[in-house]
């Protein structure tokens, strides 16, 4: 079925859904193709879905809606008040052209320093690119970067306090009492500084989110394609979700044609980068 025709039979498709995407009270819904397939849209989070089966982390759901006007014809439309056929009403509309444009191909690789395992299974986010969206993102990574700092200067004092802790009394009870609740402190800071970098990185998503023009999922191999790109500015980012340090990736994507492009990990990686490096 053709993309254009899939929302007039938004009741009765099947998609698939990330699980994450999926989960309810984190903002919308993303809809797939199939697994780690292509981008068809988004849904609120309370939209009504019925879950067929579950498949390596994703579901296979079934919408159910409303769309306002007909994007196909029902099956009958060519057929009158008599009952005779209505040539020109049953008339098949002429096929639409696919839009023109470039074909944007890239990879979520590791940097080569660290190595490790590509980016798989990751949204990615091809984003139009303007000086406003910089500067935002600028803002946002330099209040986020002040939060960090002032949290790191917290837990660098309570680690200078832990040590101090045992020869701050004569009675090692009372000091070894003391380094212990100054221990404890410090875990609730070290906790509050990884929700922090979270709460950062989602922030980091956001400033993008309302410049996306497509999305796609990367493949087990990290590779990921977009298709029929005007030319433009543009931005491709991803942000890992899971891990113990999630990693992010962006890349400088400038399109003066409609001839594809296939993204170098190096040569066109962005110099800022999308999380702005925070650990």
């Amino acid at each position: 079925m053709k993309r254009a025709a899939w929302s007039a039979l938004l009741a009765l498709a099947l998609l698939c859904v990330g699980v994450m995407a999926a989960s309810r009270g984190e903002g919308e819904i993303l809809l797939f193709d199939a697994p780690r397939g292509a981008w068809l849209g988004s849904l609120r989070d309370d939209a009504s879905l019925t879950v067929l089966e579950e498949r390596d982390g994703w579901r296979h759901v079934r919408v159910e809606g409303w769309i306002k006007g007909a994007v196909v014809a029902p099956a009958d439309a060519g057929v009158g008040a008599s009952g005779g056929s209505d040539a020109t009403a049953g008339a098949a509309a002429p096929p639409v052209p696919a839009a023109a444009g470039a074909t944007v191909k890239g990879v979520l690789a590791p940097p080569l320093q660290a190595g490790g395992a590509p980016g798989s299974g990751v949204l990615v986010l091809l984003v139009g690119e303007s000086g406003e969206l910089d500067a935002e993102h600028r803002r946002v990574g330099a209040e986020c970067q002040k939060r960090l700092d002032r949290k790191d200067r917290d837990i660098e004092g309570l680690r200078k306090e832990a040590n101090q802790a045992l020869n701050s009394s004569d009675n090692f009870r009372e000091a070894a009492s003391r380094n212990d609740q100054v221990k404890r402190e410090l875990a609730r800071q070290q906790s509050e500084r990884q929700d922090l970098i979270r709460e950062c990185r989602l922030r980091a998503q956001g400033v993008f989110e309302p410049a996306v023009v497509q999305r796609a999922i990367s493949d087990g191999s990290g590779r990921f394609e977009f298709e029929r790109v005007r030319p433009g500015h543009y931005r491709v980012v991803a942000f890992e979700a899971t891990g113990d340090s999630p990693r992010s990736w962006s890349f400088r994507c400038d399109l003066e044609t409609a001839e594809s492009r296939v993204l170098d990990p190096m040569a066109d990686r962005s110099p800022v980068a999308a999380d702005w490096g925070i650990k």
